[in-house]
């Protein structure tokens, strides 16, 4: 099966539920749970997949067996049922809702999901949120990955210079409204 896979960012949350299926056979292997990554939490890993059946049945898929689609993930072969896969550090889940902060102490959102290249599997950047209010004015903002010190406190304190790199997502009717003018 040949590797084609599109260069635009996806979103954590969009690939949780996706289907898995085996590209050869066509077969649904189970649906994708969440992400794994690597011990830096800068790269996927791979998916945690709940296969068919009661209980918790789990599979690991390494992302280097597997092809992201728009509406499922493509994998070569059939992965056995005990099939072994790393336990994640959390690293991802971990980031997700933890409130942002410059280092002078000014709030900038909370970290609402985590965009990866499906490509290479890289964390490429986190959106953050304000509020529902001012994500539904303004639209969130991406913030450029780069390693975050002490990223395991409840809260992400970033430089002036990661808080510059910050740039608006172009939703919001704030901005749907200003880019029809």
């Amino acid at each position: 099966m040949e590797k084609k896979r599109s260069s635009t960012l996806i979103k954590r949350q969009s690939i949780i539920g996706m289907p898995v299926i085996e590209g050869r056979t066509g077969k649904r292997l189970g649906m994708v749970r969440d992400v794994y990554t690597s011990g830096q939490n800068s790269r996927l890993e791979g998916f945690y997949v709940s296969n068919k059946g009661w209980g918790k049945k789990f599979i690991g898929i390494p992302f280097m067996d597997a092809t992201i689609g728009y509406d499922m993930i493509l994998t070569e072969g059939e992965l056995p049922e005990n099939s072994r896969f790393p336990e994640d550090s959390g690293g991802l889940k971990n980031l997700l809702n933890k409130e942002v902060l410059r280092e002078d102490g000014k709030q900038l959102g909370q970290i609402s999901d985590i965009l990866l290249d499906p490509l290479t599997g890289k964390v490429e950047a986190l959106e953050l949120s304000e509020s529902i209010f001012g994500d539904l004015v303004s639209g969130r903002r991406i913030l450029p990955w780069q390693p975050f010190e002490r990223p395991e406190d409840d809260m992400l304190v970033i430089t002036m210079e990661q808080a510059d790199s910050i740039f608006p997502c172009d939703k919001g009717i704030k901005n749907i409204f200003f880019n029809k003018l």
